[in-house]
């Protein structure tokens, strides 16, 4: 190359400056060149190697694919070490990058040397990591990852090195990389001085230590959270928190019983029973034969505290069955069927039939079928332009949500994003489109049946019939969230600070702080450093003040401003779901993504979020994100992140907005809170997705396996609060699934909401303040509810328009009404003395007042009480002492 040919002849004593001639030009090393003109500029120095790498500090990342930095070509990277500076116990990151210059490298290969000191043992080579050849799942399971890379590109490839038992001195090792046939050597120089760094580094994300958060496993063990109890086994019956089941001789539950009272507030001594039957899994040839399996030996392994599985093998001269479960202590239940076929079959159909009791069938959700009383006789095929794949069946205190997957399963993308990563069509119950679901109306009970359809079966051909199942209620109703936590959440306050004291104000005892604010700029990454200590003081001042603080966090979109935006980028659409890149067009972004995004990502990603900040410190800077890879490793640093805040700011928990994390990732948060901030609070929100850009799915059906692990649920926005009680009931309140909610849509209906428990939340929409003090008043606590939904319930308003929910107390108790009209009810209050334990004429009535909610009066008695439209009334009902 030019440049070394002149050092050479100037050295040798051989050059002349020639007369007259200006000097050449050299290359700024931090300027960049495109890869095509690279390739001919430095032709002469490349050869006809296969591929070219190069080192790189963790500070300076390698961003482009067809971009090189003129420092990484001019000369040979493998002749010189390359020298890294690190403290002792720092989780050290550096980069190699790699140049596919003959053909398309199929599968680059990366090893490590020992790094030997001069001052004390070896680092070892199996404390060395490259991230983007695998890692640890998200479940903990060690993987391996395929890089390949296009002739002409760029790939990063980022290393990491944990240097927690090392000592200061320098070392000296290599690293190497190989593809074709071909490997080139990096010497590298490490040199560990200063201060023992604390925490690995994580305490400064600028170091990027915290990459080693994509292999962590915190949270992965098999300890039970709170309230469950451990699973447990008498014979082929499993017990859990309220529930149990027996698992038939074939593997598949003979009967699940539930113990929740009608109300979910505590549990029942007698049960009632969900199924009528047990399930059946039928299969049926052309010729009307019902093919019968015969199980062999049900055998179990006993995994306590958290989890009971099985395994049976059914089998005919047709085919068998292999059929895996297991039982988790939360009510969730994983069953694994695979059908292998001894002979060619002629298939009329395969189904999975579940015969529900008919008081368990009461309502449904998903399918196309929104949350609410359950239509008699509804039929569902699959279409995977709908986001719908599952379905909840029950009623209050009883039911059964069923998710129908085979083996090419993958989360979607969910909200407006659903159509860039839409299910996969399992090949079992799809059955090429011709798979569907029905329900039926019998005479005792309601039939669930998921069918295939016709289809030919070869020998020795395996389908995979997968479904899981969630047994609801998860859990009793706790009293002290639903009548005790007073959210805070946005609102008109300007600044973190001011929503502090504006919190303080309404009397509310938690704080929500969302991104997009002066003290949390950019979306899903709280603790940037130049925020931390302000974060911290925040935590300080809150609890201070008696007020929990909780941060808006969660997966699905990420912002393009963390530190390792680009060494996630290098991963290959394992953290940054890999979608149509500058010619992606959404609700949101309706004319394409930002010019940056275009600029510096191009292609396989999805443009979401974005947001200029209006105040403090990072005032006028752009949040731009992208959207995110479902069950990743992205999980694994969440929880990571989550760690680490817990521990190091004290936070009380997070807010969880729209979310593409799983139940066992939420589930590690749950570990994660309980066992660092006794009393910390995960609450749930949603915006409503049953539409045509989120693929017509019932939010509460959506994330139903991720409710035993939050406190509460906020699913209000896009909400019409004008539907009817069925639908409150299933995809507002949170009470079938043993959890209170929040109305969130321009404030809700504060009469409706009181029917279930339920106000809105300060600052975003409404004002709850007045309930709140009623609630306290009146001893809210302390007090039995009984919803309109419970046959038994001592009140009747004769008005099908009119609800009541009862609060009963020892010697007070309070009727809360509410009109699902628009025009004016009157309705008379039957009220059945005898379950209430008082006399009629020892009581009286008052509607006391609660500004902004109702006048005081003093009715005689409780007929003929006129009802404004869309509003109601909270009677007392009192023992004259």
């Amino acid at each position: 190359m030019m440049r070394e040919y002149l050092v050479l002849m100037f050295t040798a004593g051989f050059y002349q400056a020639p007369a007259q001639q200006p000097a050449v030009p050299v290359p700024d090393p931090q300027s960049y060149i495109n890869t095509l003109e690279a390739r001919e500029s430095y032709a002469g120095g490349l050869g006809s190697k296969l591929f070219h790498v190069f080192p790189e500090s963790r500070e300076d990342p390698i961003k482009w694919y067809d971009s090189l930095k003129i420092k990484w070509i001019d000369r040979d990277q493998t002749t010189v070490p390359f020298t890294m500076y690190a403290r002792p116990g720092e989780y050290m990151l550096y980069q190699v990058g790699v140049w596919a210059l003959g053909d398309t490298l199929s599968d680059l290969e990366v090893s490590f040397s020992d790094l030997e000191g001069n001052h004390g043992p070896a680092i070892p080579s199996d404390k060395m990591t490259c991230f983007n050849k695998g890692g640890v799942d998200a479940r903990g399971m060690p993987f391996t990852k395929k890089v390949s890379v296009p002739v002409g590109r760029v790939q990063a490839l980022w290393m990491g090195t944990d240097l927690e038992h090392a000592m200061p001195g320098t070392y000296h090792g290599s690293v190497t990389v190989r593809s074709g046939g071909e490997e080139h050597t990096i010497p590298v120089q490490l040199v560990v001085d200063g201060e023992r760094i604390t925490n690995h580094g994580f305490n400064e994300g600028r170091r990027l230590s915290r990459m080693a958060w994509l292999n962590n496993t915190v949270g992965l063990d098999s300890a039970i959270t709170h309230p469950y109890m451990p699973v447990r086994r008498n014979g082929n019956r499993l017990f859990i928190l309220g529930r149990t089941m027996d698992i038939a001789p074939g593997g598949l539950p003979a009967a699940i019983t539930s113990f929740f009272e009608p109300s979910n507030q505590f549990l029942k001594a007698e049960g009632e029973p969900l199924l009528s039957q047990p399930f059946r899994f039928v299969i049926e040839t052309n010729n009307e034969h019902t093919i019968r399996l015969k199980p062999g030996r049900l055998v179990f392994t006993d995994r306590p505290p958290s989890v009971i599985s099985w395994q049976v093998l059914c089998e005919s001269d047709d085919c068998e069955l292999t059929c895996q479960g297991n039982l988790e202590y939360d009510g969730f239940t994983d069953f694994r069927l695979t059908l292998s076929a001894h002979r060619n079959l002629s298939v009329k159909d395969i189904r999975l039939e579940i015969p529900v009791t008919k008081d368990k069938a009461r309502y449904m959700m998903g399918l196309n079928h929104e949350g609410g009383l359950r239509t008699p006789d509804w039929t569902w095929k699959w279409d995977t332009a709908k986001n719908q794949d599952m379905l909840w069946l029950g009623d209050v205190n009883g039911g059964l949500r069923i998710k129908w997957k085979a083996e090419n399963y993958r989360r979607p993308l969910i909200n407006i994003y659903y159509a860039f990563g839409p299910l996969n069509l399992p090949p079992s119950w799809g059955n090429a489109g011709k798979g569907g679901v029905s329900i039926q109306d019998g005479e005792d009970d309601v039939l669930l049946s998921a069918y295939t359809g016709e289809r030919e079966l070869k020998a020795g051909e395996v389908l995979h019939f997968d479904f899981e199942l969630l047994i609801t209620p998860f859990r009793t109703i706790d009293k002290l969230v639903r009548y005790g936590d007073r959210y805070y959440h946005g609102g008109q306050a300007k600044g973190a600070f001011q929503k502090l004291d504006a919190a303080g104000r309404y009397g509310a005892n938690i704080l929500n702080i969302h991104h997009a604010e002066d003290i949390y700029p950019f979306i899903n990454y709280p603790y940037l450093d130049e925020n931390i200590e302000e974060l911290r003081q925040l935590v300080k001042e809150a609890h201070d003040r008696g007020i929990k603080l909780k941060l808006y966090y969660t997966t699905r979109e990420l912002t393009k401003n963390l530190p390792e935006f680009w060494a996630f980028r290098s991963l290959g659409g394992e953290l940054i779901y890999p979608g149509p890149g500058n010619e992606c067009r959404t609700i949101i972004n309706k004319d394409g993504p930002s010019e940056w995004l275009k600029k510096n990502l191009r292609e396989n990603y999805i443009p979401a979020w974005y947001n200029t900040i209006s105040e403090g410190k990072f005032r006028g800077e752009v949040d731009l994100s992208v959207i995110t890879t479902p069950d990743s490793r992205l999980n694994n640093f969440y929880i990571g992140g989550l760690d680490w805040m817990v521990r190091n700011l004290d936070i009380d928990g997070v807010y969880i907005d729209d979310s593409a994390l799983d139940r066992v990732t939420l589930q590690r948060a749950r570990k994660i809170i309980d066992r660092n901030r006794p009393g910390g609070r995960m609450d749930l929100h949603s915006w409503n997705h049953f539409n045509q850009w989120a693929g017509y799915a019932s939010c509460l059906n959506l994330y139903m396996d991720l409710l035993p692990y939050i406190d509460l649920v906020w699913i209000g926005e896009g909400r019409d609060y004008d539907r009817m009680p069925d639908h409150w009931l299933v995809e507002v309140s949170g009470i079938p699934f043993g959890l209170p909610g929040q109305m969130l849509q321009a404030g809700g209906n504060p009469w409706r909401g009181m029917v279930y428990g339920i106000t809105n939340r300060a600052g975003w929409s409404g004002d709850p303040a007045e309930i709140w003090k009623f609630w306290d008043e009146y001893n809210f606590g302390d007090k039995l509810m009984m919803g309109y939904w419970d046959e038994s319930i001592p009140v009747r308003t004769g008005n099908r328009l009119v609800n009541a929910t009862l609060y009963i107390g020892d010697a007070e108790s309070v009727i809360a009404l509410a009109n699902w009209s628009d025009q004016d009810q009157v309705c008379s209050l039957e009220l059945d003395w005898d379950l209430l334990g008082l006399g009629k004429d020892e009581c009286q009535y008052l509607i006391p007042a609660i500004p902004g909610f109702q006048d005081q009066q003093s009715p005689s008695s409780l007929d003929l009480l006129n009802i404004p439209g869309s509003k109601g009334y909270l009677i007392l009902v009192r023992k004259i002492k």
